[in-house]
């Protein structure tokens, strides 16, 4: 028998009968890393989160020091550690070196820097997809970010785990600052190394494998939470029974909107401009909302209809005046709120959704409940509160974010082509529920390439033509009128192949 087998038998020994010197080194490997992986994660998350969005001098120098700080090698960071910790360092006093407590400080400075990179990435993709929205409800910078590592919960995970496995998988940092002090510092890899060098292949063999064994097992749960961040929905989830998916929902029935008496003024734009570069996607809007109002914004892709939207909201900034004006009586500013025309939706249940906008618009806790769940049976999801706001249908999404925006008891609502992806049925569903918002007295402002739409819901209709406000008027003396300006004549010929000029 060769050494070679003789010492897989014995290492094969040694994991059956769970050696207690086996047992020991593996514990403390565990205990180590996992140890400074909730540091980092402690330290890491945070930074990544913050350099996502923060936005100071010396940023990008910041991004580009946490990048390259990604390659240190571990011995570099081992001989940094031991340097502070060292009798002679400015830590010394401590009297930490050589134990595991050395060893955690290490591998903390190792992998913070990997999570808060990998963090920040995460959290930079998510904000593409649903910033605005959550700043629309209330949320800082530094709140949005977070809340995109609580959506994204199993990206973060993977992170952890990513960084988990680079920690119990190094010896160089380990073995300089721990010292490899059998029954106090040895882990895993700095035992193999060691017994390798002695010629002890058995010990060295059976650790081997139960690392082998760890670092396979984390990249098997890395593999399992992207599949199951990315598999398709199962029927029973895409499609829910019809008994359950509209629960109390009221049939739509929708009638023209009458033009309403002048209300108040609400938000006043005078020659507002917005940029972006050198594209000027609005161009010296005027415009006066005013309380009661069903304004709706119509034109071509591009026009203008989503960036005039945004502003009004407080979204953008502008060149010229964009002035939110108090209500009258109450002299307060007007809340508003908006929909998205694909709402973004937190890897929540339905109920949590509605519940952080409500949090982040500052209602207080002792409100959110009745709140929520009232603005959940108005929109016909109340039977449906616990369940994954992402296993909705789109109308059913549509219909949580119109919910989630009921709930605040805005005074404004915005809303960018509510419909615009929807089937029929859904299409009507929604529009009854926006009539039904508008009679309970709150303002509307919404853009739609619908304009049979337009022409039911608004009492007053703008539009635009490469960011210019080319007519606003009532409904009434925009559809049938023979002065519309060749711009607007042209979009309804487009639109509405019977509108043409006699």
């Amino acid at each position: 028998m060769n050494t070679m087998t003789e010492g897989w038998a014995l290492a094969w020994q040694l994991i059956r009968h769970a050696d207690p010197e086996l047992v020991h080194i593996t514990a403390l490997s565990l205990q180590v890393s996992a140890t400074a992986c909730a540091i980092g994660a402690l330290f890491g998350l945070l930074l990544g989160a913050w350099l996502a969005v923060a936005r100071f001098p010396g940023h990008v120098l910041a991004v580009w020091l946490v990048n390259t700080l990604l390659a240190l090698p571990a011995v570099v960071v081992g001989l940094l550690v031991y340097l502070l910790l060292s009798r002679s360092g400015p830590l010394g006093e401590l009297g930490i070196l050589f134990t595991p407590t050395a060893m955690v400080v290490a591998q903390s400075v190792l992998v913070t820097p990997l999570i808060a990179a990998l963090s920040r990435r995460l959290v930079m993709a998510a904000l593409a997809d649903g910033g605005d929205q959550l700043r629309s409800l209330g949320a800082g910078p530094l709140t949005t970010s977070l809340l995109m590592l609580v959506h994204d919960r199993m990206g973060v995970t993977t992170v952890l785990l990513t960084a988990f496995a680079r920690a119990i998988a190094e010896v160089g940092a380990v073995m300089i600052v721990g010292g490899n002090i059998a029954g106090v510092t040895r882990v895993m890899t700095t035992t193999i190394a060691l017994e390798t060098s002695k010629g002890d292949l058995a010990l060295a063999l059976a650790l081997g494998l139960v690392l082998l064994a760890v670092v396979g097992a984390i990249n098997g749960a890395i593999g399992l939470l992207q599949w199951l961040a990315t598999r398709p929905l199962n029927a029973a989830q895409a499609k829910p029974h019809a008994a359950a998916a509209k629960p109390g929902l009221r049939a739509p029935v929708v009638t023209e909107a009458t033009e309403p008496a002048e209300g108040t003024p609400l938000i006043l734009a005078d020659k507002a401009t917005v940029r972006f570069g050198a594209l000027v996607a609005l161009d010296n809007a005027t415009l006066t909302l005013r309380r009661g109002d069903r304004l709706v914004l119509v034109g071509a892709n591009g026009s203008g209809k989503t960036t005039l939207l945004r502003l009004l909201h407080g979204l953008l900034s502008c060149e010229g005046r964009c002035e939110r004006l108090p209500l009258q009586p109450e002299g307060r500013l007007p809340r508003a709120a908006m929909l998205f025309q694909r709402p973004f939706l937190l890897s929540l249940s339905v109920e949590r959704n509605v519940r952080v906008g409500l949090w982040l618009a500052g209602v207080p806790a002792t409100e959110r409940g009745v709140r929520c769940r009232e603005a959940l049976a108005r929109v016909g999801l109340l039977e449906l509160a616990a369940r994954s706001a992402r296993s909705l249908s789109g109308g059913q999404q549509q219909r949580l974010g119109l919910a989630r925006a009921w709930a605040l008891q805005p005074d404004i609502l915005f809303l960018d082509e509510p419909t615009a992806s929807l089937d029929p049925g859904a299409k009507n569903e929604i529009e009854a529920l926006i009539q039904e918002v508008a009679s309970s007295g709150v303002t509307i402002v919404m853009s739609t390439h619908n304009l049979g739409q337009a022409k039911r819901l608004a009492t007053r209709v703008a539009c635009l033509h490469a960011g210019r406000i080319v007519v606003e008027r009532p409904v009434a003396h925009f559809f049938d009128a023979e002065d519309l300006p060749a711009e607007a004549e042209q979009f309804l010929q487009g639109e509405l192949g019977w509108h043409l000029r006699p």
